[in-house]
């Protein structure tokens, strides 16, 4: 057998399975189908009942999938997905399985983590408790939502804590592995401000769990702990209004002697547009290794993508809702603390794989060199996945309710809709919409505490 015919086969083999890897690597085509169908108001659930039941990918589609059950009022298959998600996270994730992850670090290096099951960011981790209290608020299930609430404030305050620990066992697994720090320098030269031009919030805090908490703890008759969550969220977003307004009303309860308002309130909480999503960033000119041993040297990273907003307020009985978080920003401050060990693992794979079709081309020749080649090429794909349904931002105001009705209008003045609620009763009207036109409305009726 010739050396010819070894690296021919060794060329059709690496182009039929690497070409499988790549086509399914980052779920692109997917991902795109998901944001389509949920822009268009899907409501069909199969997919992600397949992809769990095959266990591909159970927490990037348990998101998704409660997400758009959520966007279709059906807040009992949402919190399905959502649990299905969260049960891999308290199984497999947060329990930080060492031969799992010996593996999937191997696998990182020699493919690309698309291989791997996708883990999710601690931000999603923690929205996913946030929307299943949501959830549990529009069922009249206040007890369940209480605890949902508490579990996204306390993964909140172990996420510091989880993610120190997980960069430092990263840190192990790569003590060692060859580093090139001019490639390293050329990526970070590449994203230029991408990384630093933003309100960074506090490390894996996001300001609006911790005021929806509040402003649940408070409709729920609790003042004095939404006193002291709006308090937190006033640290995070000192000057803003709303938040400040809230405060204000939670401390009055929390000290009057019969903690009772004889005034009736509605919250409109407004999710605006579309979150930013992981795109990817390729480099397929040598970055340290320029030379005629190698027909081909890349790498590619995930780069974070900014999308559309919707309206940039809503207008309710003459007030403007206000923004209390900035949910791209608490994106980003989360892709910066994870961007070093993405480069990382990008640049050791780089090595790693360079190395290979080095040593290829050296024992097998030209055809050798081109499969291993191939196979870089083929496999130098970024982990771009993420939870896609998420919004830019989000706002929220606070109207008195009277005899007449709440009208709600976009910024140019069109009425969206027109909601009675009961005098003696609060409410919570939740708006999300991701493009004009596209608005789903989610109302709850709060007896007076």
């Amino acid at each position: 057998m010739t050396k010819q015919f070894i690296a021919s086969s060794l060329i059709a083999s690496s182009l039929i399975f690497f070409s499988g890897c790549a086509a399914v690597s980052g779920h692109g085509g997917s991902l795109k189908k998901f944001n389509d169908d949920l822009s268009s108001g899907k409501c069909e659930y199969k997919f992600f009942d397949e992809k769990i039941k095959d266990e591909d990918d159970v927490i990037l589609w348990g998101i998704q999938g409660g997400s758009m059950a959520r966007n279709c009022l059906d807040y009992n298959k949402s919190n399905e997905l959502f649990d299905k998600a969260e049960l891999v996270y308290k199984e497999d994730v947060d329990k930080d399985g060492i031969v799992n992850n010996v593996g999937e670090g191997a696998s990182s290096v020699f493919v690309n983590n698309n291989v791997n099951d996708y883990e999710g960011n601690v931000y999603e981790k923690v929205m996913l408790n946030t929307y299943k209290g949501f959830n549990f608020i529009a069922l009249n299930d206040l007890s369940n939502a209480r605890i949902e609430f508490n579990r996204a404030l306390d993964r909140q305050r172990r996420a510091k804590e989880y993610f120190e620990k997980d960069i430092a066992k990263k840190a192990k697994e790569n003590k060692g592995k060859k580093l090139d720090t001019k490639a390293a320098a050329a990526v970070y030269k590449k994203y230029g401000d991408v990384l630093n031009n933003f309100k960074a919030y506090p490390d894996f805090v996001n300001p609006f769990t911790t005021y929806s908490s509040g402003l649940f703890f408070l409709l729920d008759g609790d003042n004095s702990k939404a006193r002291d969550l709006f308090k937190e969220a006033m640290l995070m977003e000192p000057s803003n209004k709303q938040i400040k307004s809230d405060y204000d009303l939670s401390e009055k309860l929390s000290s009057s002697l019969t903690s009772k308002n004889s005034k009736s309130y509605a919250w409109i909480i407004y999710e605006n547009g579309k979150g930013m999503m992981e795109d990817e960033m390729r480099f397929d000119i040598p970055l340290f290794l320029v030379t005629s041993k190698v027909a081909y040297t890349g790498i590619a990273l995930p780069k974070i993508k900014e999308r559309a907003a919707s309206y940039p307020f809503l207008e309710v009985n003459g007030k403007k809702t206000i923004m209390v978080a900035n949910m791209d920003n608490v994106i980003k401050t989360e892709f910066k603390k994870k961007f070093p060990g993405i480069v990382t693992e990008a640049i050791i794979s780089l090595t790693a794989k360079t190395i290979i079709q080095y040593q290829a081309k050296k024992k097998f020749g030209l055809f050798g060199g081109l499969a291993a080649a191939a196979y870089q090429g083929l496999t130098n794909k970024a982990d771009v996945r993420s939870w896609t349904a998420l919004p830019k931002n989000f706002q929220s105001v606070r109207v008195e309710i009277t005899n007449k009705p709440i009208v709600i209008k976009d910024n140019n003045g069109k009425v969206i809709s027109s909601i009675t609620i009961p005098k003696n009763s609060n409410a919570l009207i939740y708006i999300k919409s991701e493009s004009p036109g596209n608005v789903k409305i989610h109302k709850t009726i709060f007896s007076k505490r």
